[in-house]
């Protein structure tokens, strides 16, 4: 059984890092506060929220906009839903990051 990510066609993904992120819970860690091209996230169909190589949870973002945080200015926030089901959850995706520092991913964008 091969536990690494394997896109569907016609999904895009952005993958965001929040293993050492701490906030009021796993929707709050994935969903706030990302450095990220706006244009390509309001396209996106899956942001996956990643500790330590391993998606755990999958949402379908209903909107994405900057955040009204000024201690975050710059930085995107998305509204979403969670996946029931994902065929993500559990897989791998260091393949994608290989050696980068950086937390945002994007996968068939």
């Amino acid at each position: 059984m091969n536990d690494d990510l394997i896109p569907n066609a016609g999904d895009r993904i952005i993958c965001v890092k929040v293993g050492k992120v701490r906030r009021e819970n796993f929707y709050e860690m994935a969903r706030k506060y990302w450095r990220v091209d706006g244009i390509r996230a309001t396209r996106s169909n899956h942001v996956l929220a990643i500790v330590d190589g391993v998606v755990k949870e999958d949402y379908t973002p209903s909107s994405w906009n900057l955040t009204d945080n000024p201690k975050y200015e710059g930085r995107w926030e998305f509204e979403g839903k969670p996946v029931e089901n994902s065929v993500y959850i559990g897989k791998s995706v260091a393949s994608y990051y290989g050696k980068s520092q950086n937390p945002v991913k994007y996968i068939n964008m």
